[in-house]
């Protein structure tokens, strides 16, 4: 089919030892990446396409960016976050509406009290 790379990964390690494996479209031929076992529960192998690293940190898939070391997030860390950012700015919200608010029935009962607006202002 000339896919460039091909990667395998099997959680449970019942299929495949290592969990991780790739190979590479070199001559119109596939050949095994070279793994790195970097500790005792990590496995590593390099992707050229993807300029990324592929790692298996305490049994979990992840994409590592050689140049800087960022461990990329998961899907379901990039929907948590996005949810807590949502969350955030509904709260910050929130607060600017409520000052708002209380602003304003600040400002009418100074009003009804008979200060003109230059003094409340």
């Amino acid at each position: 089919m000339g896919v460039r790379e091909y990667f395998q990964y099997a959680l449970s390690g019942d299929y495949l030892n290592p969990i991780l494996q790739g190979v590479r479209l070199i001559n119109n031929q596939y050949e095994a990446i070279a793994a790195n076992n970097i500790a005792c529960d990590t496995l590593c192998l390099f992707s050229e396409v993807l300029g990324l690293e592929l790692h298996i940190i305490s049994g979990e898939l992840r994409f590592r960016v050689p140049q800087t070391g960022e461990i990329l997030k998961t899907h379901k860390e990039e929907i948590f976050g996005r949810l807590a950012a949502e969350s955030a700015f509904q709260q910050s919200e929130q607060a600017r509406l409520t000052a708002e608010s209380t602003l304003r029935s600040l400002v009418t009962q100074l009003l009804n009290s008979g200060m003109s607006l230059e003094e409340v202002a």
